[in-house]
């Protein structure tokens, strides 16, 4: 028993999207995102290397303990992008952007705060490997000794 035309046409069409399918799955770029965070008794040091995704960053960054100075990092080995947060309270963040960081670095970064919903949005882009740096109104900081902003 022999397919008909509009059989073939049907099976035709599913082959085209398995195949649209597989290509957009190779697409998918590997991400070398890894994280780092001091929450509490908590920490994971910088050099570390945790891998992370966007849902566990959202659900880490969720559990920052806003009553303590705590924060959580992000680096993207890809693109050499790293981004980092103290969480002020439950919904107000410092943001900040080290400047040429690395082992000579000068305590040089762009800071900013922001809310839930801003920070959110900006980390997703982030692990989209998107733009995000225009998301905020950054302003040129400088670490003071101690570690405070």
């Amino acid at each position: 028993m022999g397919l008909n035309n509009n059989q073939l046409k049907i099976i035709g069409n599913i082959n085209e999207e398995s195949l649209q399918e597989q290509k957009e799955i190779i697409d998918i770029k590997f991400q070398n995102i890894t994280y780092y965070k001091t929450n509490g008794s908590i920490n994971i040091g910088y050099d570390k290397w945790v891998s992370i995704d966007f849902l566990k960053a959202m659900s880490e960054m969720k559990k920052l303990d806003w009553s303590k100075f705590n924060h959580i990092g992000f680096v993207n080995h890809r693109t050499n992008e790293n981004v980092q947060f103290i969480r002020k309270r439950k919904n107000y963040w410092y943001a900040d952007v080290p400047i040429d960081g690395g082992v000579n670095w000068d305590g040089y970064v762009w800071g900013t705060y922001s809310d839930n919903k801003t920070i959110s949005n900006m980390m997703r882009l982030f692990f989209e490997e998107v733009e995000w740096f225009g998301i905020l109104e950054w302003k040129m900081r400088r670490v003071k000794q101690n570690g405070r902003y």
